[in-house]
């Protein structure tokens, strides 16, 4: 029973205007237990503004006085017009927030915290501060009066000013009618942390804004949880916005749901290079937005590494596939990607290693400063795939052991690539690559442990100027490396067809193009069509007797080293020419007849040499 107003300094005999009551409790177990607000002169009627009451219960708990760090709400509307402030170490608990899940209905003993001001109605400044079993109300009341025209900036702050606030929590809060402001605002600032904290049960109807998690360039907002979390109602601006520029990431909401009709930015909008969110089976609802023809979801361009799962209606989503793998919401109007989980080195499976001309298909071996020597098969760690082992000279810096040949991917973001690595030595190998920004980031190297390690990494790349290499400063084992444009798991080893070979039961259906007559200031100097296939059929037009000196002669038309192509001729008397670029059996031109054939291989460069002929 409240007996006086607000508490004074807590020691000693109680002090005019300070309850009997908690001076009576200080001797008591159920002391040492709560700190019980009631104590403390509250009024609990909407009316009477009990923020001076409330504010010394919280101040007490967080004293070193005898009673503990809880502070107990009774049943009640507690008009406050003034932020309550939450430190570290204090729970704030109420009795619920009455019978219905809609609103506030002011029945069954629930504890309301009714603000009526123009900033935040709570704010959370200290590690380990709780709010429990409350509702947060901007408050209307008496309709008509100062209260109802006032808006707050919002409900509840989680506010980390050059300082760090941890392992914070909510339980059972509604957080209603916040219609001038944002519900609840993570916001880091100053060099302020935000992290570990768990909000569970807490529901968000009428506001401005749902939920903001914020981190400027110096600070953190990251590792927060957010468990049966709902924002529904009448929610104007979004539901969830997460923002930079300082690290706003690994923020993982599990079984929430975001349902408003329609918001004017964006149910969840992410923005910021190191901003990312994790929405687990989460429902995502806005049955006014189609018409609006607006998305749901917005991922930034500059955003990525976001993950969601669960289910999204009406509308689609707005972000960048290739730099979101982990965006798995399918509705009927959107549908995403993964990349594919093709290794695209050619010759993973180092075969063909030429001892004498120190060359690898594939490869580049620069410098001399290294041996490569090819073990036994009995040494292989996957099937088909050879085991080098390099040996690593004592001068000349890291020998840079680099794929040759890979091919563009403009639209993947990310690529993954690795390689398995043996060693002794500490630091012997590591993958390096040019990052988005141009510098140059590298994996972790070996231990040393001298058992077969996985060497990897994963990484946002340069599109414009891709570099990739494997960097050895120590004898080392390597073998099955693999490449994937994409943020996905690495794929080494062999499959049925790859890079390291191919086994097949079934027909092989190969490209067939056409061939024409290049213009005649270039008359006898043939381009084939790239990527077309390996059967060409030569049309000359009708024109007769048209001669072959030269194959796609210009280094954007050549073919890959290795690349073994056909040329089909239907009619008779046409000539492929013997030369310094087209290297035929004995020197003999080939002079077609009716259906006849000849077989050429790729160099690589402008030249070929002759496989077959059936003229």
């Amino acid at each position: 029973l409240a007996l006086g107003g607000a508490a004074h300094e807590l020691h000693g005999s109680p002090k005019d205007g300070e309850s009997a009551a908690l001076e009576a409790r200080r001797t008591t177990e159920t002391c040492k237990a709560f700190t019980y607000a009631s104590d403390f002169g509250l009024a609990g009627d909407g009316k009477v503004d009990d923020y001076p009451a409330l504010q010394a219960a919280i101040d007490s708990a967080a004293s070193n006085d005898d009673c503990g760090g809880t502070v107990i709400l009774p049943k009640g509307n507690f008009l406050t017009k003034t932020s309550l402030t939450i430190p570290g170490g204090v729970t704030v608990r109420g009795q619920g927030y009455g019978s219905s899940p809609l609103a506030i209905s002011f029945d069954s003993g629930g504890s309301v915290i009714g603000y009526c001001g123009t900033q935040y109605a709570v704010v959370i400044t200290g590690h380990s501060a709780s709010l429990e079993n409350v509702a947060v109300y901007d408050w209307r009341y008496p309709v008509g009066e100062y209260c109802d025209s006032v808006k707050a900036a919002g409900g509840v702050l989680i506010d980390a000013d050059a300082h760090g606030v941890e392992s914070t929590s909510m339980d059972n809060v509604l957080i209603y009618w916040f219609m001038g402001g944002t519900a609840l605002t993570l916001r880091a600032q100053n060099g302020g942390i935000i992290a570990f904290s768990r909000f569970v049960d807490v529901k968000i109807r009428h506001a401005q804004s749902g939920i903001l998690l914020s981190a400027d360039e110096d600070s953190v907002c990251n590792s927060n949880a957010f468990v049966g979390f709902t924002v529904w109602g009448g929610i104007d601006e979004y539901g969830l916005k997460a923002e930079g520029p300082g690290p706003c990431n690994m923020n993982t909401f599990y079984a929430c749901e975001i349902e408003p009709s329609a918001t004017e930015l964006a149910h969840v909008y992410v923005t910021g290079s190191k901003t990312n969110v994790r929405l687990l089976d989460v429902r995502l609802e806005g049955t006014a937005m189609s018409e609006l023809d607006k998305p749901l979801v917005i991922i930034d361009d500059s955003s990525y590494g976001n993950v969601m799962t669960g289910s999204i209606g009406h509308t689609n989503i707005k972000y960048d596939a290739n730099r979101n793998p982990g965006v798995d919401l399918i509705s009927a109007k959107t549908v995403p990607t993964d990349p594919a989980p093709l290794n695209v080195l050619w010759n993973a499976a180092f075969n063909s290693y030429d001892a004498e001309a120190r060359s690898l298909a594939g490869w580049k071996t620069p410098g001399t400063n290294w041996n490569i020597e090819v073990l036994p098969d009995d040494e292989a760690l996957y099937a088909d795939h050879q085991v080098l082992r390099i040996d690593k000279l004592s001068y000349g810096g890291a020998f840079k052991f680099e794929p040759d040949q890979l091919p563009r991917s403009p639209a993947h973001s990310f690529v993954t690539f690795g390689i398995y690595a043996r060693s002794s030595v500490p630091s012997s190998i590591s993958a390096a690559m040019r990052y988005e920004s141009g510098s140059i980031i590298s994996s972790s190297s070996h231990s040393g442990s001298g058992d077969w390690e996985f060497i990897a990494m994963s990484a946002l790349y340069d599109k414009d100027a891709p570099y990739f290499y494997f960097s050895i400063d120590g004898d080392v084992d390597v073998t099955a490396p693999t490449f994937v444009y994409g943020s996905a798991p690495a794929t080494p080893g062999a499959s049925l067809m790859s890079s390291s070979g191919a086994k097949m039961a079934g027909t092989l259906s190969m490209g067939l193009a056409k061939a024409y007559p290049p213009p005649e200031e270039t008359k006898y100097y043939w381009v084939l069509p790239k990527n077309s296939g390996n059967y060409f059929e030569v049309d000359t037009r009708g024109e007769p007797s048209k001669t072959i000196i030269r194959l796609n002669y210009r280094t954007a038309d050549r073919f890959p080293r290795g690349t073994v192509v056909t040329l089909l001729f239907g009619e008779a008397g046409h000539r492929v020419k013997d030369s310094g670029y087209i290297k035929l059996k004995g020197g003999t031109d080939f002079i077609s007849v009716e259906n006849s054939a000849i077989t050429l291989i790729s160099h690589g460069s402008a030249s070929w040499t002759e496989v077959s002929r059936n003229a």
